[in-house]
């Protein structure tokens, strides 16, 4: 049965909850409801969306529900203890699918939307993830972690068995990677399989392939498609054992009819990935970057011929980084998300003209979905998490769809937020945000919060972040400015690959002008308390900042920062990465790895620093935040080393992370705004 919880969707309108509001917490963040996954139906009927609560225990709920628009409901699916997600719609709009663990591993779900039943489809013996149907309704493809030669799910399942009762414990390697983002290496591979509807006869497409579809860490469905007769599967992975400094992804097309593959972009040595094929079943899309190494590139829409091979570039010329892209039912224009500005806008692409034209421009978008003459997708912005939308094509009128935080919402108060553009010492404009403290007087000095961001190709968007939230510092009676530097994306791709070589100058230039440029503009931040705090390459830079701007700032903090970079090369994962920001390996260009490392300035370290780090980060391993906790105290440096042993890159859990924020703000109210009273 489904579990009715809201009638009208109107009924959670925003005046119901209209009450006192305090400044936005981390126990209001962490109370909000994160949507994902979102799907609509074929016939646009219904809309499924995963929504996942955490709560300060370290314990979290998955859901599925499920909006029917004839009735103007609601319902909730996941009556039963696990997590119900990857939700997927038949084609013949009377079944939803979906992958639960509510009886044990993940296995292959089916809602009955008629009849309103539940049943299990797949007992496995081992787990699957990231679950399609073929267009053609008659079966289903999924990835399951195998060994390369094993396609019996029942060997498979004994041979882990034995792997687990194993006595001595122990990892041996011949090759790289021995460890990736978080996780050691086993052995095994995301593979796909095939599986009919109605059978449970499993089919291993990548049988002896030593390549991941889809990849690792963050891959999802996205990776794979299926064509409109179900004859053929296209998916993309790396092969090779140069795989750990190359970004050499290729698309590969299988046949189900001969059990086949080709690879179809074998002469690009860059990243290829797959989208989708046409409609019609003539042409396969796929993205495409150009520049080995360069994890950062863009990627362009490419369309192959099925039939010639022809392949042509649709957007070139259009310097967005194309997202969640999907294509419309006759095949005539294909919608993409993509970051511009701090923003990330949607935008139309026309398969015959190719005339591309920006739809909606505002917040943070991403999921889109197509039904009918609808757009639908999840919207976030700095003072909202993401909630559903729908825009019409035709009109492009923007309707809010969910409501599943509004309650908590209309309890908080924000900073209020402002962007600003500069022009830096090199004559490039600059972009960044600025979000005033809560409650602002304008005739008050406040302390400045300096968030420098990662990547460090990434940028600060206009979203609701659950690690570096920037409206937490606003709440606690700070600036908070964030600059996205030359390097950050969306801007252009000069602007974005202006870094690349030029780690500790042009960004830098850029923070320092940006920081000038807001303590001029905007009297209200007090010049004499100043901190900084960032992460990944914001934590890079922080170490940087402590000896190449030592009285720029009063306190800093960082977090999963590179300290030592010829160390970093040979204790990190990904190498292709540093390879293409730094010229090559640290024996090839070892002049630019000194010049712009941390460790060659750490004798003007002389500012408070905490240092964060995780234990399971294996791309910034944790010997690179030992290395600078130990410089700090040993030049007697106020300074403090906060490591979370289970945690990765990211301080995910909540009570970690609720530790992470009180720890932050402590040293920076220590050291920043409470500077004349504790110094």
């Amino acid at each position: 049965m489904r579990k009715l919880l809201v009638i009208i969707f109107s009924l959670l309108s925003v005046g119901l909850f209209a009450q006192q509001k305090h400044p936005f917490t981390f126990d209001d963040m962490i109370k909000m409801k994160r949507l994902s996954q979102l799907t609509v139906s074929p016939n646009g009927k219904y809309l499924a969306v995963v929504v996942t609560s955490y709560k300060l225990d370290n314990t979290s709920k998955t859901q599925l529900y499920l909006f029917d628009f004839d009735q103007d409901a609601i319902f909730n699916l996941s009556t039963y203890n696990g997590a119900d997600y990857n939700p997927v719609f038949g084609p013949n709009n009377k079944f939803l699918y979906f992958i639960s663990t509510r009886n044990g591993s993940p296995q292959i779900f089916k809602y009955d939307l008629i009849h309103e039943k539940t049943q299990q489809i797949t007992q496995l013996p081992v787990g699957l993830s990231n679950l399609k149907i073929a267009p053609n309704g008659q079966y289903f493809v999924f990835s399951i972690q195998t060994f390369a030669n094993v396609q019996d799910l029942n060997i498979l399942a004994d041979s882990l068995k034995k792997i687990k009762n194993l006595k001595a414990k122990y990892k041996e390697f011949t090759q790289l990677p021995i460890r990736h983002w978080d996780t050691w290496e086993d052995h095994r591979w995301n593979h796909l399989f095939m599986m009919p509807i109605n059978g449970d006869t499993v089919i291993d497409i990548m049988a002896g392939v030593q390549g991941n579809c889809p990849s690792k860490p963050f891959g999802g469905t996205e990776e794979f498609a299926i064509s409109p007769d179900g004859r053929y599967i296209a998916y993309t992975t790396k092969l090779g054992r140069d795989r750990m400094w190359t970004t050499n992804f290729d698309v590969f097309l299988y046949d189900t009819k001969t059990g086949k593959t080709k690879n179809l972009t074998q002469n690009n040595p860059a990243w290829d990935r797959v989208a989708f094929f046409s409609p019609d079943g003539k042409y396969l899309y796929y993205l495409a970057m150009k520049t080995p190494k360069y994890e950062a590139d863009r990627f362009r829409i490419m369309r192959y011929d099925l039939s010639t091979g022809n392949v042509e570039n649709l957007t070139e010329n259009f310097q967005v980084n194309p997202q969640d892209v999907i294509i419309s039912p006759d095949g005539k224009n294909i919608y993409f998300t993509g970051q511009h500005h701090g923003r990330v806008c949607i935008y139309q692409l026309n398969t015959q003209t190719q005339k591309i034209e920006q739809l909606y421009n505002q917040h943070t978008n991403e999921n889109i979905n197509l039904a009918g003459h609808y757009l639908y997708f999840l919207q976030q912005s700095f003072t909202s998490p993401a909630e559903i939308y729908r825009l019409d094509l035709n009109s492009l009128n923007l309707k809010k769809i969910s409501h599943f935080n509004d309650k908590i919402l209309q309890q908080v108060k924000f900073g209020q937020v402002e962007e600003f553009w500069f022009t830096d010492r090199d004559g490039i404009k600059v972009h960044g945000w600025l979000l005033k403290p809560v409650d602002f007087n304008p005739n008050k000095k406040y302390p400045l919060a300096f968030y420098i961001h990662g990547g460090p190709q990434g940028a600060w968007l206009d979203e609701f972040h659950y690690r570096w939230n920037l409206e937490i510092a606003p709440s606690h009676g700070y600036v908070a400015v964030a600059i996205n530097f030359r390097g950050s994306t969306g801007y252009g791709d000069a602007f974005k690959e202006a870094i690349s070589l030029h780690w500790g100058d042009r960004p830098y230039y850029d923070l320092m002008d940006g920081l000038a440029y807001v303590l001029k503009k905007y009297p209200f931040i007090d010049p004499n308390r100043k901190g900084a705090l960032g992460a990944s390459y914001g934590g890079y830079m922080i170490n940087y900042l402590m000896g190449k701007a030592p009285d720029q700032f009063d306190a800093f903090i960082c977090h999963d920062g590179l300290f030592d970079l010829v160390s970093m090369y040979y204790e990190t994962e990904e190498l292709w990465f540093p390879e293409h920001e730094f010229g090559g390996t640290p024996w090839q260009n070892p002049q630019l790895y000194h010049k712009f490392n941390p460790m060659t300035y750490v004798t003007n370290w002389k500012k408070p620093i905490l240092i964060i780090h995780g234990g399971q980060d294996f791309r910034v391993p944790e010997t690179q935040g030992f290395a600078a906790f130990t410089a700090a105290q040993r030049l007697g440096i106020p300074s403090k080393l906060l490591y979370f042993p289970d945690e990765t890159h990211f301080v995910l859990k909540p009570a970690d992370s609720k530790l992470w924020h009180k720890e932050v703000f402590a040293w920076l109210d220590k050291w920043v705004k409470n500077k004349k009273i504790t110094q």
